[in-house]
C-alpha cells in the first residue's frame, strides 16, 4: 500500500504540473506511469488499460478544474471558443467512451503508445510560422472540431489540451489564451469522458477497490495532489520558456510512446 501511495502521488504532481504549464489534462504521462504500477497489482490484462484510461480521466477533472480556475483569474480563458466547442465535448465523449469499450486493451496500449510518439515528435519539431491571419472557424465548425479532438481524447484518457492548443494557435489565439482555454475544455473533456467510463464499466471490472472502470486509491491519490499541483504549473506557464520544457517533454513523450508499443 505504501508503494501505491507514493507513487500515485508523484503521478498526482506531474499531472498536476504539466495541467497549468501546458494546458493538458496529464493522460498523456499518467496513463504509462497506471499501467507500470497496475501491472504490479496483478490486475487483469484485459482490463488494465481500460482501467488506466478511466482512472485517468476522472483524477483529471479535479486538475483541470484547478487550472481552468487559476487561468481564469488571469484573464487567459476565451469562453466564445469554450461555448461553441463544449458542444462537440459531449458528444465526443459519448462516442469516445463507446470504441473505448469495444476496443481490446493491448489495442489501446499500442495505439496510445504511437500517438504519444506522434506528439513526441511534433513537440521536438520547430514551431510553425504563421504566415497569415486565419479565420476562426464559425460556432458548428468549431463543435465540429472539438467533436473529433474530444472522441480521439477520452477513447485514450487525454484532456484534449495536447491536440486543442495546437489548433487554437493555428488560429491565431495567443499561445498563453489558448492554454488558458485548453484548459477548460480539458475539463469538459474529462469530466463527462469519466462519467461515461464510469456508466459503461459497471460490473465490467473484477478487480477490488474498483467502480466500473475506475480505480478508487489511485483516483482519490491523483486527484488531490493534482489539484493543489496546477496552479504551480500555471505559474510556470507565465514565467517559464516553454519552448525548451516543449522539447524536453516531446522526448519524454518519444520514449515512454515507444515502450508502450513494444512492452
Amino acid at each position: 500500500m505504501t508503494f501505491e501511495i507514493i507513487s500515485f502521488g508523484l503521478i498526482g504532481i506531474l499531472a498536476g504540473i504539466l495541467s497549468g504549464l501546458l494546458g493538458i489534462g496529464g493522460g498523456i504521462v499518467t496513463i504509462p506511469l497506471l499501467l507500470l504500477i497496475f501491472n504490479q497489482l496483478e490486475i487483469p490484462s484485459s482490463a488494465i488499460m481500460h482501467l488506466a484510461i478511466g482512472t485517468s480521466l476522472a483524477a483529471m477533472v479535479f486538475n483541470t478544474l484547478s487550472a481552468s480556475y487559476s487561468h481564469y483569474k488571469k484573464e487567459a480563458v476565451l469562453f466564445d471558443i469554450v461555448k461553441p466547442m463544449s458542444l462537440g465535448v459531449i458528444v465526443g465523449a459519448i462516442i469516445g467512451a463507446l470504441i473505448a469499450r469495444i476496443a481490446s486493451s493491448s489495442f489501446l496500449q499500442i495505439f496510445f503508445g504511437v500517438f504519444e510518439a506522434l506528439l513526441g515528435i511534433r513537440f521536438l519539431l520547430p514551431e510553425p510560422k504563421i504566415v497569415k491571419e486565419r479565420k476562426r472557424p464559425s460556432f458548428w465548425g468549431l463543435s465540429t472540431i472539438s467533436l473529433g479532438v474530444t472522441t480521439l481524447s477520452t477513447m485514450l484518457g487525454l484532456g484534449g489540451g495536447i491536440i486543442n492548443v495546437p489548433i487554437l494557435t493555428h488560429f491565431n489565439v495567443p499561445v498563453k489564451k489558448a492554454i488558458g482555454t485548453s484548459s477548460a475544455l480539458s475539463f469538459l473533456i474529462s469530466l463527462f469522458g469519466a462519467l461515461f467510463f464510469l456508466l459503461m464499466g459497471m460490473h465490467s471490472t473484477p478487480v477490488d477497490d474498483t467502480v466500473g472502470y475506475l480505480y478508487i486509491p489511485a483516483f482519490i491519490i491523483i486527484s488531490i495532489i493534482s489539484f493543489f499541483a496546477a496552479p504551480y504549473g500555471v505559474k510556470l506557464a507565465h514565467r517559464l520558456p516553454t519552448k525548451i520544457l516543449k522539447r524536453v517533454f516531446g522526448l519524454v513523450l518519444l520514449i515512454a510512446g515507444a515502450i508502450m508499443i513494444f512492452t
